[in-house]
């Protein structure tokens, strides 16, 4: 393949980082808010860096963090949910409003008891350090008791219907008002920062609240949580709700209000969606190149840093049921190792053998097969501490752990003209792709709840081929057709957003399939398999 100099200055391709990044995002102007003293406002700041690459990559460039103070065209969506005194027709006493850049379905999440039939459709959505910026509003047209109120954002992982499924790793308070705060409009009315004139201490409000009262908020939405135990802190899962998983991340504003012993706490339960930033480095030089000039891509000889050879298999089998036969399998993953979903994983495969034959016919494209698998890891009793235990001694008393494997693409294969067409004796060459659906869940390393993918080469799947593996408790070697074992398998990261420069361009579409396996297993922590059943959706 010959590969034409780029049009502009030379690329310093050793200038990138190798891991994936995960950066806050700068907020949206939401419309203004009151200010309070019991509620703190923040601000992010995002840091732009300046562009690696000249103006023929620009049209190709993902949307960028925009420098602060720089417009934005995406307005904010409000969010409204209410609690009531009788019926839905009835005027709320209290509104919960929520801004959020975007919005989304439910997704399993229980929708806010009292939410606007608008609001009850679509759920906020947040990314990254997105702002969470809204307002508790009360409008007690008669006096009320109330003796507290608390507004907070919590996170739950949810592994059962019953008491004690489910696990809160995430309390982050919003807002806080008791009686021995004082009296609320005074409160609300001192100067930010300050403190009530006069005392050092509020006095206790021993009142009825009337009227109309206000609390903003606005505050990034956690990007980290502290696990506890010698882990620290670890990124903040997303939102995760699957039909086939039993394990689910949900996170919600939770409004609580206090009235004494003669009434019942009002509650309200707001559900809101969270997705994580999570950004690849730079492909290649030649890679990049390739994708803004619309030209085949550069095998692992010519561009050996865009590329990741794992290491090199042998397989032995028996072809046509007459003769062995033994091959050298080498695939190659694009680097870096971190795909945003919606585009792309690029691979390669060279196979080498003596047999000609035997390698023409294993080469075809149909018979390749290639994987992208998603595991999803959590404890079953999520009453476990919050730093899963080491193996060894207590390891027994950390619960069993639920892995849900799930096979989610298969890659396409087709032969380069450029390398393939004139093969040698002993070698082909192969490209391939693997489609990456636009809402693929990210990888999430959360402590209690892991989201993680591999991407395993398994062995021919042909009906003249039969793959040599040995028996069970036996020396002697046996036979399988269309065998489930993987040869090698290497681990990957999905990411939610585009990397510098161009973004990927798939060569082909994805082949559709009747049905996709999902095998679920418990096991304790360093031990064997307790359970495990394969099905197929």
């Amino acid at each position: 393949m010959t590969l034409r100099p780029p049009r502009y200055s030379v690329i310093d391709a050793a200038s990138g980082a190798s891991t994936p990044s995960t950066s806050p995002r700068p907020a949206y102007d939401a419309p203004p808010l009151e200010t309070s003293t019991s509620l703190d406002s923040a601000s992010l700041r995002a840091e732009r860096r300046p562009p690696r690459y000249s103006a023929v990559f620009e049209r190709e460039r993902r949307r960028r963090p925009r420098a602060p103070g720089s417009p934005r065209a995406v307005s904010p969506q409000l969010h409204e949910y209410h609690l009531r005194h009788g019926g839905a027709k009835a005027a709320p006493y209290a509104t919960l409003r929520v801004y959020s850049r975007a919005s989304a379905s439910p997704s399993g999440a229980s929708v806010a008891v009292g939410a606007a039939t608008a609001s009850s459709l679509r759920v906020p959505k947040f990314s990254g350090a997105d702002l969470v910026q809204g307002s508790l509003d009360l409008n007690l047209e008669t006096p009320q008791n109330i003796n507290a109120i608390s507004l907070s954002l919590r996170g739950r992982i949810i592994t059962s219907a019953y008491d004690g499924g489910s696990h809160t790793f995430l309390e982050h308070p919003i807002a806080a008002w008791t009686r021995a705060h004082g009296d609320p409009r005074t409160m609300l009315l001192a100067p930010v920062g300050g403190v009530t004139a006069g005392a050092a201490r509020p006095k206790k409000f021993d009142g009825k609240l009337a009227g109309s009262y206000s609390w903003p908020f606005s505050f990034p939405f956690p990007h980290e949580v502290l696990t506890g135990g010698a882990g620290g802190a670890s990124p903040t899962p997303q939102s995760f709700a699957e039909k086939h998983v039993r394990g689910s991340v949900q996170y919600e504003l939770v409004l609580r209000m206090s009235h004494g012993l003669l009434r019942s706490d009002s509650k309200l339960h707001a559900p809101v969606i969270y997705l994580p930033e999570i950004t690849p480095a730079p492909s290649s030089g030649l890679r990049q190149l390739a994708y803004a000039e619309n030209m085949g891509m550069a095998g692992p000889d010519v561009d050996p840093e865009g590329w990741h050879a794992l290491p090199t298999v042998t397989v032995r089998g028996t072809i046509f049921r007459e003769r062995s036969i033994k091959l050298h399998c080498t695939l190659s993953l694009a680097n870096p190792l971190t795909y945003t979903r919606g585009t792309i994983i690029p691979c390669h495969l060279a196979l080498e053998s003596s047999d000609t034959q035997g390698l023409d016919v294993l080469a075809a494209p149909k018979g390749l097969a290639v994987r992208l698998i998603r595991r999803v890891q959590y404890y079953d009793d999520t009453a476990v501490p919050t730093q899963p235990r080491a193996t060894g001694a207590g390891a027994d008393k950390a619960g069993s752990i639920v892995e849900i494997s799930f096979e989610v693409e298969a890659a396409v294969w087709w032969v380069n003209a450029a390398t393939g067409g004139a093969p040698s004796a002993r070698r082909r060459e192969l490209e391939g792709e693997i489609h990456l659906d636009k809402d693929l869940q990210p990888t999430c390393d959360f402590a209690l709840f892991k989201v993680s993918y591999a991407v395993e080469l398994l062995p021919f799947a042909t009906p003249v081929f039969q793959l040599q593996v040995k028996g069970s408790g036996s020396s002697s070697p046996t036979l399988k057709k269309f065998p489930e074992e993987t040869l090698i398998s290497h681990p990957v990261t999905i990411a939610t957003l585009h990397g510098e420069g161009p973004i990927p361009v798939a060569y082909t579409q994805p082949t559709p399939r009747a049905s996709k396996k999902i095998q679920a297993r418990t096991y304790s922590p360093g031990s064997s398999v307790v359970a495990g059943v394969g099905i197929y959706i």
